[in-house]
């Protein structure tokens, strides 16, 4: 598949991760919500529906997401045939790329994760985390990209 649609806005919805979330046993099932109100509502949460057995007991995880389209207009992903058939993407305006989030106490050194994007199929709304088998130097994204907006700059 070429690429992915470029989101700029994110929507509200249910997502299932066929295969769980990496290094989150049992994290299939998520709420995605924007934050703010607007137009742009670049980004959201992502939230387990049911709690996840982590070390310490049961618990909701949630994560910060962004829509990359807005903030890195240049971003691609690139989604190999293992992604593209179990996310069931039919053709490649189906699919769309988040990023995951850190943010940071001093929010203007917060990053996101261009490396390892979540592809989701908007039409099925089955999600999936893309973990590249190449080097982050051989896709071209970094692990932990500057969110400038965040950072004022």
């Amino acid at each position: 598949m070429a690429g992915v649609t470029e989101l700029r806005t994110l929507e509200a919805m249910e997502l299932t991760f066929p295969a769980g979330m990496p290094g989150i046993p049992g994290a299939r099932r998520f709420a995605l919500r924007p934050l703010g109100g607007g137009g742009l509502n670049v980004f959201g949460c992502l939230t387990s529906l049911e709690p996840i057995r982590l070390a310490g007991g049961e618990q909701v995880v949630s994560f910060l997401v962004a829509a990359p389209g807005l903030l890195w207009p240049d971003y691609r992903v690139e989604v190999d045939d293992g992604t593209q058939a179990l996310l069931e993407i039919a053709a490649p305006d189906e699919a769309a790329a988040l990023v995951l989030v850190d943010l940071h106490e001093d929010v203007g050194s917060s990053t996101a994760n261009l490396f390892a994007p979540i592809i989701v199929n908007r039409r099925l709304a089955l999600a999936a985390q893309l973990v590249p088998a190449r080097t982050e130097e051989e896709v071209g994204w970094p692990i932990e990209a500057p969110i400038t907006v965040l950072a004022g700059r």
